[in-house]
Parts: C-alpha cells; sequence; structure tokens
C-alpha cells in the first residue's frame, strides 16, 4: 500500500511517536475534483483533509474527527471529517469568491476565511461526551494553526507538516496528491527523564522535509521516514487504509426533515411531488416523499 494510507511511527532513540498519511486517488483527488473548487481553495481543504486523518486515526473505530473552520471571508466554511478510515470535506465559498480566487494560489487561512477560528471536535462515540478545542487562525499555514491548538488545548509539543500538489500528466487529466506527517514529544517520566533536550534534534531533523518529499509518489511513506529520521532508529507502524467515504444517509436526513415545519416542508416539495436534498459533502441527491417525513 503506498498512497491513501495513515501508519503510526515511532523512534527509537528519542521521545517521538507521530503519525505519517499519504492521499491520492482513492481518498483525496475524487473529494476536490467533485466541487471544481478554485486552486488555492483546493490546497486548503487538502491541507484539512490531511490533518483530520493524522489526528482522527487516533481515535478508536467508532470515532469521529472534525476539523473544521469558520470565518468572514471569501471561503465561509472549511469542513473535514474523518471516521473508521473514511474522509469527506466541503468548502462553501462567499458569492463571487470562486472568480475571485480563480486565478490565486496559496494564500494563508486567515485570508480565505477571515477572522475566524479553527474547531477541532473530538467524539469518540455513543455514551461519552465530545471534546472539542478552539484556536486562532493565526499561523501563515494550517499546520501552524493546528501545532497553536495542540500547544494551546493539550500543551503537547507538537510538530505538523502539511502538503497537497497536483500531478499533471500530458496524455491525463490532473491529479490531487497530499501528505502529512504530525510528531509528539512524549512526555518525561521517572524512566525517560526530562525530555524536553531530547526532543530538540528530531524536530531540527523535522524541519527539513519539502513539500515535494510529502507528495512524491515514489517515495513511500517507510523511505520518507527513514531519510528523515534513521539516526534516530525510525519504526513505521501498519498502515490503514483511507477512503472517500461520506456519512450521508437517507433515513437520517428524513429523520431530520421530520422535525421541520410542516408548512416549511410543503414549500420545499419539487413539482413532481417529491422532497429533492443534495449532500454539500458528496454531492449525493436524495429524492424522499413527502410521506416520509410526515405531510
Amino acid at each position: 500500500m503506498l498512497d491513501d494510507l495513515i501508519a503510526s511511527f515511532s523512534l527509537d532513540n528519542a521521545p517521538v511517536r507521530g503519525r505519517i498519511a499519504r492521499l491520492g486517488a482513492g481518498a483525496l483527488d475524487p473529494i476536490l475534483h467533485r466541487h471544481d473548487y478554485p486552486r488555492t481553495v483546493a490546497l486548503l481543504l487538502g491541507e484539512a483533509l490531511t490533518l483530520v486523518a493524522l489526528v482522527g486515526s487516533l481515535l478508536k473505530a467508532d470515532g469521529r474527527m472534525v476539523v473544521q473552520a469558520q470565518g468572514e471571508g471569501p471561503v465561509t466554511l472549511l469542513v473535514a471529517e474523518h471516521g473508521a478510515g473514511g474522509l469527506r470535506g466541503y468548502a462553501r465559498l462567499a458569492d463571487g469568491a470562486a472568480d475571485a480566487l480563480k486565478n490565486a494560489n496559496r494564500l494563508p487561512p486567515a485570508k480565505l476565511l477571515g477572522a475566524g477560528s479553527l474547531t477541532m471536535t473530538l467524539d469518540l462515540g455513543p455514551g461519552q461526551e465530545p471534546y472539542q478545542g478552539i484556536v486562532a487562525l493565526e499561523g501563515e499555514t494550517l499546520a501552524e494553526c493546528a501545532e497553536a491548538f495542540f500547544r494551546v488545548s493539550e500543551q503537547t509539543d507538537t510538530g505538523i507538516r502539511l502538503a497537497v500538489g497536483e500531478m499533471m500528466g500530458a496524455n491525463a487529466p490532473h491529479s490531487w496528491r497530499a501528505g502529512g506527517v504530525l510528531m509528539q514529544r512524549v512526555a518525561g517520566d521517572d524512566k525517560r527523564g526530562d525530555t524536553v533536550e531530547d526532543w530538540v534534534r528530531p524536530s531540527m531533523l523535522f524541519a527539513t522535509v519539502t513539500d515535494e518529499e510529502l507528495v512524491d509518489p515514489e517515495l513511500p511513506a517507510d523511505r520518507l521516514l527513514y531519510r528523515l529520521f534513521h539516526e534516530e532508529g525510525a519504526r513505521m507502524g501498519e498502515a490503514s487504509a483511507l477512503s472517500d467515504r461520506c456519512s450521508c444517509d437517507e433515513e437520517r436526513l428524513a429523520g431530520v426533515m421530520r422535525n421541520f415545519p410542516h408548512e416549511e416542508l410543503r414549500d420545499l416539495v419539487e413539482p413532481d411531488g417529491m422532497l429533492h436534498a443534495k449532500c454539500q459533502f458528496c454531492a449525493r441527491t436524495y429524492v424522499i416523499s413527502p410521506q416520509r417525513v410526515g405531510l
């Protein structure tokens, strides 16, 4: 498995544990192509999907991780979600934003989202209270914003690198790829002692990774870790698959619509006598009979 994967890693000679992710044709490309975003928005959403895969993969099988950012800029809402290896994401643009951004390249999150915030929500499953943390969108990259989240909310030394790129072929349409690495300092204890000083060395090595390395289809994840940390004894765990998988459900949607006022539901009935609803994430259209929602 070379693409669409997430795996843990550790270093034998340093107090570091982390995750590495590679997203390609199965997990990222269909999501970004589905809505024909301006390039700068696709880059940001791709980074958000990579980030949510890195963090969400730490949860149990029935857990769910959501990364969400809202603001008053050209992109009014950015959502990326991970659950049991499935990814989905969506960006909502303000009126006229698509034309305004059509020639833009990479922009800082605050430029796209305005004066907003980054929210990470951990849903650990039935019977457990979800955990939510919020941090201002003050970094030059989404990775910097996420590092601030862990520093403020988790008080954990964390390094994050995210990269998204396009693969251009002479006789094929372009495709989107992404890669990311998250590493954290393991807290000191009686056996390890203070780990702060030993965190400095791997952090310096981590800072050398390039965007090109993160998205290179010819550089497998385990080789990338070896290239970065071979002096520290890098060990990568078994990889798990990632996929483009929306959690929308017709029965759940019908259940939500049953709570709408009947007058509002009647206004939504189309000329064919049915209710039509479209999932913002996967663009799937549902056709629901009025009887199913109590009309």
